[in-house]
């Protein structure tokens, strides 16, 4: 399409682009004087590098570091960038490599060739990018298949359950979405969000589409893509509940999110998405009885980041002690109310902000906070420095926001 859409027919109809500010894409050329500022949630490349990342509310920091050159891929519903490195550590030894990422756009563009949002056509989107997780020998030629994972990058970085990991291993094997087996390099495994991230070799996947943080909302449909078997996909369709705390598979105490609904036969380790098919959440648990539960999007990125950037997840910590608070007229606290300030160490971040006992707690960001569970989950997605705005109702019934600068934790 030329430039200028308005010239007559029979005129060349060429001009000069519109300066890079002011229009959706640059070319490579115009980088290293043209910052992009992200506008949406493209598809993206990105650079890492192995220094500390600035705060969530840095203005040097883009896209949770991420930055490229950007160009049209509506089909997809993304946008398309290119040109960066990606850096893994591993000791003193770096590895770079250029990678896609690929993140929802709102409203994410219908693919070609799927009508409406139905429940196949969620699997559609999904399932060239849901892998199996084999047990047993790395090397060997076949196994039985016993969870699901997720690649979000062209490279082959995959998002998994630490339970499908074991610890100690060097590497695992996954089925491909066409039948075939390969090793996969184990990058590292974070316990304390259910999360692991592995690396296929080679490169040419078909990446997840990732949905911005925040997108699992309390009841909306939600649907898991796991795979079935030998080969293929299979959807569950559940419903989105509150944050808890729960027991994951290897036995120690996640926070997520419940998904109400038949749980997934091979679910553990699947995405799970919205109905755009964009994943807004990595499957930790299954539950029997009805229900499985999700590490959010904002925390997938997070850990897979640390692990990528640092090989180790950067916990922070705000330094009080809650208690659920139940909202206004209800005599348990399940409906929520908010998090009770119980009290506030010494030295800490939240001590340096003014937090005070009896506080409560009602938004962390941009999250609203109605139960413990929410202000754990939401602690998940942020390193130590960065900078958040806490809401608090007061004693008197007056409302402060105070400024915390998150803390590594004394005992990290």
């Amino acid at each position: 399409m030329p430039f200028d859409e308005e010239a007559e027919e029979g005129q060349s109809g060429f001009r000069p682009p519109p300066h890079p500010d002011d229009r959706l894409w640059r070319h490579p050329s115009e980088m290293r004087s043209h910052p992009i500022v992200q506008l949406g949630a493209p598809e993206r490349a990105r650079t890492e590098r192995r220094v500390r990342r600035p705060g969530r509310h840095d203005p040097n920091r883009l896209g949770r570091s991420r930055w490229g050159t950007a160009a049209l891929a509506g089909a997809a519903g993304a946008v398309l960038t290119a040109g960066a490195v990606a850096v893994l550590g591993f000791g003193e030894r770096v590895i770079e490599r250029p990678v896609i990422e690929r993140v929802a756009l709102s409203p994410v563009n219908t693919h070609p060739g799927l009508e409406g949002r139905t429940l196949d056509g969620v699997r559609q989107r999904v399932a060239p990018a849901v892998v199996g997780i084999v047990a047993g020998d790395p090397l060997a030629s076949s196994g039985e298949v016993t969870g699901s994972g997720v690649v979000i990058r062209d490279d082959g970085i995959v998002v998994t359950s630490t339970a499908l990991v074991p610890a100690g291993v060097a590497s695992v094997r996954v089925r491909l979405p066409d039948g075939t087996e390969k090793p996969a390099r184990v990058i590292g495994r974070d316990p304390a969000t259910g999360l692991a991230i592995i690396d296929l070799d080679g490169r040419g996947y078909t990446a997840s589409v990732l949905a911005p943080e925040g997108d699992l909302v309390s009841g909306e449909t939600s649907y898991a893509v796991s795979v079935r078997g030998a080969i293929g996909t299979e959807t569950t369709t559940g419903v989105v509940g509150m944050t808890e705390r729960y027991v994951g598979p290897s036995g120690t105490a996640l926070d997520g999110v419940q998904i109400d609904g038949e749980a997934p036969t091979l679910g553990l380790g699947s995405p799970v998405v919205d109905d755009r098919g964009a994943v807004v959440g990595i499957t930790t648990a299954v539950d029997e009885g009805g229900a499985w539960y999700v590490a959010p999007v904002e925390v997938v990125h997070k850990v897979a980041d640390d692990l990528l950037i640092d090989g180790f997840v950067r916990y922070c910590w705000l330094g009080i002690e809650g208690l659920d608070l139940p909202a206004a007229g209800v005599a348990t606290p399940t409906a929520g109310g908010g998090t009770r300030v119980i009290s506030v160490v010494g030295g800490s971040p939240a001590a340096a902000a003014g937090l005070r006992a009896g506080d409560v707690v009602v938004r962390f960001d941009d999250h609203a906070i109605a139960r413990v569970p929410d202000l754990l989950v939401a602690l998940r997605a942020y390193s130590p420095g960065d900078e958040v705005e806490v809401e608090v109702t007061r004693d008197d019934g007056s409302r402060a926001t105070l400024h915390v600068t998150l803390a590594q934790p004394p005992t990290s």
